[in-house]
């Protein structure tokens, strides 16, 4: 038989992982301390609510409309020359951002160029850990993004010890330089080519990989087409915009961008909700159930997804079953009032919210692996983020209005609920007329 270059589903791309939680644990949890350092400094310069706001807006639009643009990088220079340079961008914006003085400069540099470099680190991490699974992929996935959950519990602590020994200043220098070791990471994000082990062409299709090694493609020569339409179909070709076309595609990112705004409308009030006189509990007992589901978010992102791959569930369907039990949690949370079934129900939906960020990017990759159209999957990554963005920029501005004009808790999660059944509507429709036809 045939004997074929296949990735090696393990081996190698452990180290992968490994680099990949490393570059998440110093780059992708720092979102999570932004209040905590800059809120002081930022009330120094003038600016409280609004100024935060502002810096906290155009980060995730730099974040997620860098999308447009991560793909064509990535395909072009590689995953591991993207996520050196990702990692390169977030690190000098923090230092940057050190020195700054006025608003602006901290716009430019932490809004623009720290989310951007995110954009960059997010794809890029994830499309290397791609190539090297056929199999493992959940757990894999779920480990690199166990990084960010341990980063997530501890540089809030990081950052609390040092501002309360050093200033502002001293401060984000020293974690801009913690950022920089996520070139490490990137580093160890070796092309699959390099590690790709032999096996027999009458292995089931699932042994093929994700990401092909590319060849040259044929395109017709210059002069059959215009210099305009020759343009336009590179750079059709380019960012992939054939994918586009496809209304199954465009379905499932509108999908997982209603989950993602839901998930982060839930986020940026969470808190306040559960210490405000809706929930009725101190700022104690606030804590110790964001605390619990945050254990059980990084649980699961170790766990769950091993039992995924092992049952070799759909990613999709395992999303869309994680966003019907959100649902359900979060109408009973609604009702919640006191500590011990409110501690009970964040603990189950930091399992099921942990269950939908793992398969985010795996649902994007499951359906460019179904239609054989892998070589899209970066630029079909970055669509996906664009559409988050502009979902967020909507839909979320209209979640916040909505929370701030009623006041009411459980309307506010109520309403993010209707993002979670809208997305599964759409998908079990799509489901039901594919299975019809």
């Amino acid at each position: 038989m045939r004997a074929l270059r296949v990735p090696p589903d393990g081996g190698f791309g452990w180290v992968v992982v490994g680099g990949c939680a490393l570059v998440n644990v110093f780059n992708q949890s720092l979102v999570s301390v932004f209040g905590l350092m800059f809120a002081d400094y930022l009330a120094s310069l003038g600016e409280h609510a609004f100024g935060a706001a502002l810096v906290m807006n155009v980060c995730n639009i730099s974040l997620n409309f860098s999308g447009l643009i991560t793909g064509p990088i990535i395909k072009h220079f590689k995953p591991r020359k993207a996520a050196i340079l990702g990692s390169l961008l977030t690190g000098s914006a923090l230092t940057l951002c050190s020195y700054s003085t006025k608003l602006w400069q901290i716009v430019l540099s932490y809004s623009v160029t720290f989310g951007f470099g995110l954009g960059l680190i997010q794809s890029s991490t994830f499309v290397a850990l791609n190539s090297y699974f056929r199999h493992r992929k959940g757990r894999a996935v779920g480990f690199a993004l166990a990084g960010t959950g341990v980063g997530q519990i501890l540089m809030p602590l990081l950052v609390q010890y040092l501002l309360s020994n050093f200033n502002f200043r001293d401060t984000t220098l020293i974690i801009g330089g913690l950022a920089f070791n996520g070139l490490v990471g990137a580093c160890l994000l070796q092309p699959v080519e390099w590690h790709l082990k032999d096996s027999q062409a009458g292995d089931d299709g699932e042994s093929q990989p994700l990401l092909t090694v590319e060849k040259p493609n044929q395109h017709t020569n210059g002069t059959s087409c215009t210099k305009p339409s020759c343009g336009w179909s590179k750079l059709a070709a380019l960012m992939d915009f054939a994918i586009l076309k496809q209304v199954s595609f465009l379905n499932l990112i509108i999908g997982l961008g209603l989950a993602y705004t839901a998930s982060t409308s839930k986020q940026l009030k969470q808190k306040k909700n559960l210490k405000g006189k809706s929930a009725n509990l101190t700022m104690l007992e606030a804590a110790n159930c964001m605390s619990m589901l945050s254990t059980t978010d990084l649980i699961t992102r170790i766990t769950v997804p091993a039992f995924v791959d092992k049952m070799e569930f759909s990613h999709r369907t395992t999303f869309l079953m994680a966003g019907i039990c959100l649902v359900i949690a979060r109408s009973v949370m609604a009702e919640m009032r006191s500590l011990v079934p409110l501690m009970i129900t964040s603990a189950f939906y930091g399992i099921f919210r942990s269950i939908t960020i793992v398969n985010q990017n795996l649902t994007v990759a499951e359906y460019c692996g179904e239609r054989k159209i892998e070589k899209m999957l970066p630029n079909a990554l970055g669509f996906n983020m664009v559409t988050k963005g502009i979902l967020v920029l909507s839909l979320g501005q209209i979640l916040g209005w909505f929370a701030d004009f009623t006041g009411s808790y459980s309307l506010n999660l109520h309403a993010q609920n209707l993002l979670l059944v809208t997305t599964c509507v759409l998908w079990l429709c799509e489901m039901y007329f594919k299975d019809d036809n």
